[in-house]
């Protein structure tokens, strides 16, 4: 579908519904003014408002409409489908007027179902897109490399003894502790000079 008709396309999904409820109301002044007729808009008018409201809206909800206007061959004939069938039978003398008005009824059930349809679709593999690029994205920072240390002492090499004795509290305690090579990343001023306390990390070659 051409572009410039997608746009205008977008643009009209919000009238259309709006424009067809004056023209039902129009063509029977015109065309009818019968009782019958009268009483049919009570019928015609929110059926038709309804069914055109949520086919725009159904295809409003749809990434791809919403985000870029892009519409595709299908969605404008059943959408424009329903529209004139609507219309047209507005302006027909009944019984055939009545039965085109069902006919666009009809039409709008089936395009309301296929629209439905693809709009779900779409907005399915969007989100499982998004996901997967979150999860990459954490995957990412999971494995980046450490933040840059900060603080006095920052950077500095140390040994950090752990062969010390623990408490027995089942299996997952471990007393063959070895000594490893730290790195300090914050080494925070503390009012008590007997206490030596600091953050430090593995340190990497």
């Amino acid at each position: 579908m051409p572009k410039p008709l997608q746009s205008v396309f977008y643009r009209i999904l919000i009238p259309a519904p709006f424009v067809l409820a004056i023209w039902i109301l129009v063509a029977w002044i015109i065309f009818q003014q019968s009782v019958g007729g009268f009483l049919s808009l009570f019928l015609a008018i929110p059926a038709a408002f309804i069914q055109l409201a949520i086919l725009g809206f159904m295809l409003w909800l749809r990434p791809s409409i919403r985000l870029s206007r892009e519409f595709t061959t299908e969605d404008a004939l059943w959408y424009f489908a329903t529209f004139l069938a609507w219309a047209v039978g507005a302006a027909l003398v009944n019984p055939w007027g009545g039965l085109v008005q069902i006919a666009g009824f009809v039409l709008g059930i089936i395009g309301m179902s296929r629209i439905g349809k693809r709009s779900h679709t779409e907005a399915v593999e969007t989100m499982t897109q998004r996901a997967e690029q979150m999860r990459q994205h954490l995957g990412d920072q999971r494995t980046g490399p450490w933040p840059d240390a900060s603080g006095p002492g920052a950077g500095k090499v140390i040994i950090v003894d752990t062969d010390t004795e623990w408490e027995d509290r089942g299996p997952a305690s471990n007393s063959a502790r070895k000594p490893i090579e730290g790195e300090i990343i914050e080494d925070p001023k503390d009012e008590d000079p007997d206490v030596d306390e600091w953050q430090a990390r593995p340190h990497s070659d």
